[in-house]
Formats: C-alpha cells, structure tokens, sequence
C-alpha cells in the first residue's frame, strides 16, 4: 500500500475509534433536569472530581456580586475563569476553578462543599484540542440546602469574576 495510503487509513482509525469513545462515554452521563447532558463524568472516593469547600485552600478575590441571578447558575451564562491555556500556565483551569469555589460561602456565611458532576455544552475554540471546549458543571451544597445546584464554569473563555446570586464571600 502507498505511503500517502497508510497515513489516511490511519488517521481513519484513530478518528472511527475516538467517535466510538465519545459515544460510549455520552451514553453513560446521568440525565439532570437543570443540567443538559454531561458528555463527561469523572469521580474519585465515590465523588465528583475535584472536591472541596469553601476556604479549603487558595483563593480568588471577588469584590462585585453579579446582578444577573443567572450567571454561573445557567449553562447559557457560566462563569468565565480565563482564555484557554494550552500550555498550563500557572494556576491552570483546574486550578482557577477550584479557587474560585474555594471563594464561594453560602448566603448566611455556610460553609459550601463542590464536586465536578461532569462536563457539557461543547463549544468552538479555537487552539484547544479538535478546538472544542466543554463547561464544567459543579454540584454546590451547604447546609440547609435541601438538593444541590449546579454550577456552571468555562475555563476556556474569560469574563467579569462575580459572586453567583445567592451565595457570599469572604475574601475581599
């Protein structure tokens, strides 16, 4: 077989087998009624991956609380943590993400707890790997929360840092 042959019957391989995974691994996202279809689970100890809580290691200051009682609550308006970093630089988008929630206490000054339930909504970015990029849904709860509400996070694109309606901070 030529050599221009092999390559294109490689790469067709490699791309049949990646929509396989992909398929699999969507099947297998639990349905939420607030949450569209995760198309990514990850979970360590039994939880989402990461997990922590409030004031649970660095942090991010946070001086406006947001008007809209949508952001970060709504996939359509999540929280924008920075422009995709393709190199990691430091702190990378695990880890903005995690100071952030780090940041976040309930409305009376509850301490929260978050896990990652998975990922959803792919989008176009260009420079990410197959330039799409995916947001990442947290599960938020603190006492006297009766169920979790979920949080919506995009490393990928930047915006305003604002405190989500309906919860506090103590860094300033």
């Amino acid at each position: 077989m030529p050599r221009f042959l092999r390559r294109r019957w490689r790469r067709l391989v490699v791309l049949a087998v990646c929509l396989i995974v992909s398929s699999a691994v969507s099947a297998c996202a639990t349905p939420r009624p607030d949450v569209p279809d995760l198309v990514v689970t990850a979970s360590t100890e039994g939880r989402g991956w990461p997990f922590g809580e409030s004031g649970g290691g660095a942090v991010t200051v946070l001086e406006q609380a947001a008007s809209d009682p949508t952001y970060g609550w709504s996939y359509t308006k999540p929280v924008g943590l920075g422009g995709y970093d393709a190199v990691a630089p430091e702190p990378g988008g695990d880890q903005r993400q995690i100071m952030f929630l780090n940041s976040l206490w309930g409305p009376n000054g509850e301490t929260v707890f978050y896990e990652r339930i998975g990922r959803c909504c792919p989008f176009q970015v260009f420079g990410a790997v197959l330039d799409r990029g995916m947001l990442d849904v947290y599960a938020l709860t603190w006492d006297g929360l009766s169920e979790p509400k979920h949080l919506f996070l995009d490393r990928y694109r930047e915006g305003p840092l604002r405190i989500p309606v309906g919860l506090t901070t103590k860094v300033r």
